[in-house]
């Protein structure tokens, strides 16, 4: 429990000392004994509640009370969804010899996790506890923490009260919202060739079997075996008639999930990543139930996780992990932080959860160089001890210490312990030309399985399309029979509904949405010439509407725009 804090005034205090003083001033000016005898009656009244009050919670120092919560054992076996109520049950004890009562209780967690109900008033009678049910909404997928509570504790009169912070971390593990399933289309590919392509793997196919596609004259260099002899022999003319047969295949999909800052912007749980993160578990249950192969990479100005063409549950558990991952990135690449920055969060969430100082009273000698390199200055001017805290972090962090063999430096250690507990830090945001070169290493990564079906899910909002390292990697896809497609969230569908149903909110989006419009038109085009079907959606849309948009409408490209032209920019890039 945090220390330093006292008694203050509540409310009714604050009246009753208003009107003590208002009686004892106005009986001195009008000479009323009487009435300011009844005024000093109502401040020392004040003053023995206070002492009382603070001997007695001057106990609570010496953690006489406790706060503890849990998930009901239904809602951590079925699973934690974002947008759904997760119920908390927080039990409060009270160790000491006084009776004690709380008033209000606050909690202190991630920016997504908000509170939809309020503890009612609490009574602690001597070594007894009392527990209550506290109702939360988390707006977003991922891995969050309630850090602990605020408890504000009142006398028996409810003249003084006393707020006290109780660290009691709690994780939760959030899933994505479920859309509807939906049955991809079946996979098929000519049968006659004694083996065929799958991927980086060879498939062998033995036998015949498959389903009659058509009859057709026989070419040269047909296998015998597909001659159809009952048909030739019914044939007019005795001509030799082949069988064109057809068989399920495997086919591999790869996910390519932008996890830029655009993608970032608005309220948390109304995030056109959070969307994101929906279509990418309901894309991959899709392909993985459909018996196919799934890939799938994040990436913004660099590859953030790329797992590689595979099946089965335990590749759809490692999915899942990677995309809770994406939502609390501390890699130094994608977190626009300091490192004095860093040690000031660090030390401030162990000050705060742990009752761990590590910042310095005195700075050292100004000639002692060696000295100043044990020290992190924060943005705020404090002198944060390096030392301290990276002592205090191993300590702590000794569990997963003994789970691996490597010790991390000092910089890999803060960031695994901001991971570990729940310390967001800011997310960074990167150039044009470097986010265009990491969606060409995420192409690369792709069209390592040739004829697979790739689908980019970005806004293409601050992402440079003429990248020479773009072109030269679409061109490859295409030169290895690649289907591009891009899921392009629109900026303006993901603003919030207030702002868009008000008449006047809507007028000021509109206005200052052209620039953004217009960014996205040019994308949109420039992307489609490129080869990519690009369908852009808004957060209502799942992944069925998406597929019907899918077959529904044709690739975009320039009228005098010819397949080839990729090839075509790629060279002049690559010449360039």
């Amino acid at each position: 429990m945090s220390r330093g804090r006292f008694p203050t005034l509540h409310t009714s205090g604050g009246y009753l000392l208003s009107v003590g003083l208002l009686l004892l001033v106005l009986g001195v000016a009008v000479g009323q004994w009487s009435v300011s005898a009844l005024g000093l009656s109502a401040l020392s009244l004040l003053c023995a509640s206070y002492v009382g009050f603070a001997l007695r919670v001057s106990l609570l120092w010496r953690r006489h009370l406790e706060l503890l919560w849990w998930l009901p054992k239904a809602a951590s076996s079925e699973g934690l969804v974002a947008h759904r109520p997760v119920e908390v049950q927080l039990t409060l004890r009270n160790l000491s010899s006084l009776r004690l009562s709380v008033s209000e209780l606050r909690i202190f967690a991630s920016r997504c996790v908000l509170p939809r109900s309020k503890v009612a008033h609490l009574d602690l009678p001597p070594h007894s506890e009392a527990s209550a049910q506290l109702d939360l909404l988390v707006t977003q997928a991922g891995e969050w923490f309630i850090h602990g509570a605020t408890v504000r504790l009142c006398d028996r009169l409810g003249l003084y009260t006393l707020e006290a912070y109780f660290p009691s971390a709690l994780k939760l593990k959030v899933l994505p919202r479920q859309q509807p399933q939906v049955v991809l289309d079946v996979a098929r590919s000519p049968v006659g060739i004694s083996e065929q392509r799958i991927g980086v793997h060879s498939l062998r196919q033995r036998g015949l079997g498959g389903d009659l596609r058509e009859l057709r004259d026989y070419v040269p260099g047909d296998p015998y075996k597909l001659i159809a002899w009952k048909a030739t022999a019914r044939s007019p003319n005795g001509r030799l008639l082949v069988k064109e047969l057809e068989r399920e295949t495997l086919r591999v999909h790869y996910v390519l999930l932008d996890m830029g800052v655009t993608m970032r912007e608005g309220i948390p749980g109304q995030w056109k990543l959070d969307h994101a993160l929906e279509l990418c578990q309901s894309y991959a249950r899709s392909v993985l139930e459909g018996s196919d192969r799934l890939g799938f990479v994040a990436f913004d100005a660099e590859i953030y996780h790329h797992i590689k063409a595979g099946d089965g549950p335990v590749l759809r558990r490692r999915l899942t992990e990677k995309l809770l991952s994406v939502m609390h990135v501390v890699e130094p690449s994608f977190v626009a932080m300091t490192d004095g920055e860093l040690f000031a969060a660090v030390a401030r969430y162990l000050r705060q959860q742990e009752a761990i100082e590590t910042r310095l009273s005195s700075p050292p000698p100004h000639s002692d160089a060696a000295a100043w390199a044990q020290i992190a200055v924060a943005p705020s001017g404090e002198r944060i001890s390096r030392t301290q805290v990276v002592q205090a972090v191993r300590r702590l962090l000794k569990e997963e210490f003994r789970r691996g063999n490597d010790q991390p430096s000092d910089d890999e250690l803060l960031r695994l312990f901001c991971r570990e507990r729940g310390i967001e830090l800011p997310y960074g945001q990167r150039a044009a030309a470097e986010r265009g070169r990491g969606l060409a290493q995420a192409l690369e990564l792709a069209a390592t399985m040739p004829g697979a079906q790739v689908v980019l899910i970005s806004d293409l909002l601050g992402l440079s399309l003429d990248e020479p390292k773009l072109l030269q990697a679409i061109s490859l896809c295409r030169r290895r029979g690649l289907r591009l497609q891009c899921v392009r969230p629109e900026a303006r569908a993901y603003l919030p509904k207030s702002l868009v149903f008000d008449e006047e909110g809507s007028r000021a989006a509109t206005i200052f949405s052209w620039e953004t419009e217009r960014s996205e038109a040019v994308a949109h085009k420039a992307l489609s010439m490129l080869g990519f079907q690009v369908i852009p959606i808004g957060p209502e849309d799942g992944f069925a509407q998406i597929l019907s948009r899918r077959h529904g409408r044709p690739i975009h490209r320039h009228k005098n725009q010819e397949p080839a032209s990729t090839e075509r920019l790629a060279s002049e890039a690559t010449k360039r």
